[in-house]
């Protein structure tokens, strides 16, 4: 697709309600009086509730993390609110005699909540010029997901890297090899100096293993030295902190595709 082309798809009424239904994020649908006219199960399940009792209730009196947005030239704005552990973001909609809001729920610790802060981070200076999250990103980041963890039993891995040197040259040039190999959904930041982190949401430690050895084999590939790598997965008791220091201690040098993992 040439760049600048948009594209979009479309479908019909059942089949988009049908995704929306089990799409992983509450969606609720606000009328122009502020009320719900339709909520999937999954928003239900957010704010405690079923979705016959949130129909017709007025959406302030349910806890939703949402303010209207106001209008502003060019198009009406998104607004992004937070209530408790819940992340609301809100955006006007139009379809046919219809209109109201629509609401996207998410848990403070959901994927795509993460990959928006990365990219609002990016603007307050939180991603180095390196470019890699800093510090005190990537920690925010493993917190949120490892207290997702905690509540749901989600897998979660983590993979550390040494790096010979944090001269800002050569850490971007590691970081583009990394971000090759990475998913949108995995995060990478600096832990300190000499050590780069990736947070691997939904990961098991097998799969964790098997991405560190091919990350290791990309840095080698691109001409760095053979890196050393550790491996950790959550475990019930683990802090963010401690969930990296085992795999800081788990660290070998990679001078081949086997990968020792902390356990």
């Amino acid at each position: 697709m040439g760049r600048g082309i948009n594209s979009t798809v479309d479908l019909h009424p059942e089949v988009a309600r049908a995704i929306l239904t089990d799409l992983a994020c509450g969606v609720v649908l606000l009328d122009d009086d502020g009320r719900v006219s339709w909520a999937n199960a999954y928003a239900a399940q957010l704010l405690e509730q079923s979705v016959a009792d949130l129909l017709g209730r007025a959406g302030q009196e349910l806890g939703l993390p949402f303010a209207f947005p106001e209008e502003k030239p060019g198009g009406p704005a998104t607004n992004v609110a937070v209530c408790g552990s819940l992340v609301g973001i809100t955006q006007r909609y139009e379809y046919g005699q219809c209109s109201g809001l629509l609401i996207l729920v998410l848990e403070r610790g959901h994927a795509l909540v993460g990959f928006l802060t990365a990219l609002a981070s990016g603007v307050s200076g939180e991603i180095a010029a390196n470019g890699v999250l800093s510090r005190a990103a990537i920690k925010g980041r493993l917190e949120a997901e490892v207290s997702r963890s905690r509540r749901y039993s989600n897998p979660l891995s983590c993979v550390v890297l040494h790096v010979e040197s944090g001269r800002p040259a050569a850490m971007s040039m590691t970081a583009r090899t990394l971000k090759s190999q990475l998913r949108w959904v995995d995060v990478l930041g600096a832990w300190d100096e000499h050590l780069l982190l990736v947070v691997l949401p939904e990961t098991s430690q097998p799969a964790a293993e098997a991405l560190g050895s091919k990350l290791a084999q990309a840095l080698r590939a691109a001409g760095h030295k053979a890196p050393r790598c550790g491996v950790a997965s959550w475990r019930r008791g683990d802090s963010a902190a401690r969930l990296v220091q085992r795999a800081v201690s788990s660290a070998v040098t990679l001078n081949s595709p086997v990968l020792v993992a902390g356990s």
